[in-house]
């Protein structure tokens, strides 16, 4: 199988895509099925996504022209590190949610709308895939509108007034960040005559300077669209709504991966076609400093203003896109990898921290972050995760977020921009601000009338278990994060040499 994918690499994606066509067919026949088989979908694609990320530390890069068609007129695949990275990354997250999903779906979709979730969700994580591994530039938008319709269904799932809404607003949002990017891509086109990325880029190098207001225009369409869609301050009026009012296990592929595969396809955009050069010369660099500073800031301002955790919890990952454009804005090699790779850990983090929140609501009813009280000794297993992934947000040492921020802050310095050495270290203090009273209530808040004994969460094992692992990812790779920051160091060399 394995020898198969590294001469097909698009297989992989094929395979989610008919695992997500059959899931209908599952359900029809037994639902209860559904759960188990997209689990074991899943962990299939995680397989092969480690195999090509192996090929991919190695050094190897595999190009695949779809069809026999080679490029210009067929569509390339390429497998390299950064491709291979992101596929681990999603198929990783993935499979964890969904085993999580396999008992908290229960509670919040309708029995006979599950089959058709595992559907949406498996067509999802096909499309994000896709985006990671195409080198079409008009394929990659395919994927970006399939990316998109399938995220609000998920948002649209719970099927409550709020969910509705919540759904139609970034709905309408994501098509206008569809509406920037298919104009950008289509001038473009009209500048190079080309659609796969190499030979626009190579095109482009040699018209460019024809068309200095045109180049700006696509740029700033570019920064515009995928800002939208990956929710950069301050483009993110739909994330909050869309994150607090979807399942738990959509929150967290939405806010863990969703919003960071628009700016994977951002960067390719950015950097193999254009090269920092010129985004440094047209100022589109300083734009993305200015608003990734403020999303860090910002972010973490509403989200200290937030009650309601998964609010609270959406507006905080405003501020984390804001240290993956810190990292792209940067320019230099160290700052670029430390935003690569802060996007898997900070899907490790998010992801985690949504899944408790779910938790907590599965066993106590409750959404409110002053109402957490002694909560710590009564569900043990879920606070002890949230206060893991909630440091880890915050920057401790031992903890995998601690590792972005200190790349990030070294690539500050390589870059001769050490004012954001001080702008990472005011980001930790506001991330502190709002998730360190959450734990203080759940541990030391305690009512002086019940005892302080430990008792076992009250959640079903697969919630527990996909807790326990991602709180162990958070710290094993925090204290050996060679492997993620190896694969992000080499896919940061593709795009500054």
């Amino acid at each position: 199988m394995f020898a198969f994918l590294e001469a097909h690499p698009p297989a992989i994606v094929l395979f989610m895509l008919m695992a997500a066509f059959i899931m209908p067919a599952i359900a029809h026949f037994r639902r209860s099925l559904c759960a188990p088989f997209s689990c074991g979908f899943m962990a299939v694609g995680l397989a092969g996504s480690l195999y090509l990320a192996s090929l991919a530390a190695e050094g190897r890069v595999i190009r695949y022209a779809a069809g026999g068609w080679p490029p210009p007129w067929g569509i390339e695949v390429v497998i390299n590190p950064f491709s291979a990275f992101i596929l681990v990354v999603i198929t990783f997250i993935c499979l964890l949610i969904l085993f999580y999903s396999t008992a908290s779906l229960q509670t919040e979709v309708a029995e006979n709308a599950i089959g058709w979730y595992y559907t949406i969700f498996l067509l999802l994580v096909a499309s994000m895939m896709g985006m990671a591994m195409t080198q079409d530039i008009f394929n990659m938008y395919v994927f970006i509108e399939v990316t998109g319709i399938s995220a609000c269904a998920l948002v649209l799932a719970k099927n409550t007034r709020l969910a509705t809404e919540a759904a139609f607003k970034y709905l309408l949002l994501a098509t206008v960040g569809s509406g920037f990017v298919l104009f950008g891509i289509a001038l473009l086109y009209l500048i190079t005559g080309n659609l796969n990325i190499t030979f626009v880029a190579e095109e482009f190098r040699l018209v460019y300077k024809n068309y200095p207001f045109l180049i700006w225009t696509v740029l700033s369409f570019f920064l515009v669209g995928f800002g939208i869609k990956s929710a950069l301050f301050p483009l993110h009026l739909w994330l909050p709504d869309a994150h607090s009012s979807a399942p738990t296990a959509s929150s967290a592929i939405l806010s863990g991966l969703v919003v960071k595969a628009y700016i994977v396809a951002l960067i390719k955009f950015y950097f193999l076609i254009f090269g920092f050069e010129l985004l440094d010369a047209i100022y589109i660099r300083h734009l993305m400093l200015i608003m990734a500073s403020s999303a860090m800031v910002f972010g973490s301002l509403f989200a200290f203003a937030q009650l309601d955790i998964k609010r609270r919890l959406a507006y905080s990952s405003v501020a984390q896109v804001g240290y993956v454009f810190l990292g792209i804005g940067l320019g230099s090699a160290t700052g670029l990898a430390a935003g690569i790779l802060h996007i898997f850990n900070h899907a490790v983090m998010k992801a985690c921290l949504f899944m408790a929140a779910g938790a907590i609501y599965y066993q106590t009813g409750n959404k409110q972050v002053n109402k957490l009280q002694g909560l710590g000794y009564e569900m043990p297993i879920t606070i002890g995760a949230f206060s893991v992934a909630a440091l880890s947000m915050v920057g401790l040492p031992l903890f995998s977020g601690f590792i972005s921020k200190w790349y990030l802050a070294q690539g500050s310095i390589e870059a001769g921009m050490p004012l954001f050495v001080g702008l990472l270290i005011l980001s930790g203090l506001l991330n502190a601000s709002y998730f360190l009273p959450i734990i203080w209530q759940a541990f030391f808040d305690v009512d002086q009338h019940k005892p302080k004994t430990f008792t076992l969460d009250l959640i079903p094992v697969p919630m527990a278990a996909t807790l326990i692992i991602l709180a162990l990812t958070v710290v094993y790779f925090g204290l050996r994060p060679e492997f993620p920051l190896s694969l992000a160091q080499q896919a940061a060399k593709i795009f500054l040499p």
